[in-house]
């Protein structure tokens, strides 16, 4: 990890999404990409107050800051398209020509492997007025994995995918670039490539109509968009179209 200085690695925390808070509380000139990765995390959260599971030592389990100063709060979906990317462009490394076809990005920034959940991210801003000051970006990513508790709904790890171990270290070095590197793009103002690769990736993007559901039941849909700012737009059996924010929708 010699290329990444900016890196600490514990064996146990509670969270590193709350410990990457808390030292930028107390250091606030912390480098933009500080990143932090436990062995152990025993009290890591998902979207919508999820706990996310990880066995010790088998998994990537880390948190990364970005200063994206440079965008609006109304474009802070970028930050989760560039999260979503490049967990994805790292793990597609690992696996042959046909494995990768099985790879997606499920709304918002889920990492699927055909119905089944092998990462999950977990983005928390800092806004200042119409900036955004600061982002913490957490990621829980199934690696090394292979039974995991029968509560979780839908896991699969990448030892599942291809039947091999792998070195953590390997696979965080690769990702910790791929994230430098999209990063300097968006700096760049390069966020339209950015956006249609998030959307060539896109869970259920092709193909019949799926089931949803939102505050007034469920009904079947096909993704029509997903619009710059994360609202994802449904075209449902009727013909027509729907916009839904994150926590309005809830796929079946």
């Amino acid at each position: 990890m010699k290329k990444f200085r900016n890196l600490e690695l514990h064996d146990m925390l509670p969270s590193t999404n709350t410990y990457l808070a808390e030292q930028l509380a107390a250091q606030p000139d912390l480098p933009e990409l500080f990143a932090v990765m436990a062995r152990l995390q025993t009290g890591g959260r998902g979207q919508r107050g999820n706990v996310w599971h990880a066995a010790p030592g088998k998994n990537i389990t880390m948190s990364y800051l970005l200063r994206p100063q440079f965008l609006e709060t109304d474009r802070q979906f970028v930050i989760s398209e560039l999260a979503a990317i490049t967990v994805a462009r790292t793990l597609v490394k690992f696996m042959d020509e046909e494995q990768r076809t099985h790879l997606t990005v499920k709304w918002p920034n889920d990492i699927y492997y055909d119905d089944q959940k092998i990462a999950g991210i977990l983005i928390e801003h800092s806004l200042t007025g119409t900036i955004i000051n600061y982002s913490i970006v957490g990621l829980g990513i199934n690696i090394n994995e292979t039974e995991f508790p029968k509560e979780l709904p839908n896991p699969i790890s990448l030892a599942q995918i291809t039947g091999k171990q792998y070195a953590i270290e390997e696979i965080l070095e690769i990702l910790l670039q791929e994230v430098q590197e999209a990063y300097r793009q968006i700096k760049k103002g390069m966020m339209s490539d950015l956006h249609a690769r998030y959307m060539n990736h896109l869970y259920r993007r092709d193909g019949p109509f799926y089931p949803y559901e939102n505050a007034q039941g469920k009904f079947m849909a096909r993704i029509r968009t997903v619009q710059p700012n994360g609202i994802i737009t449904l075209c449902h059996e009727d013909g027509t179209l729907h916009d839904y924010a994150f926590k309005e929708l809830r796929y079946l």
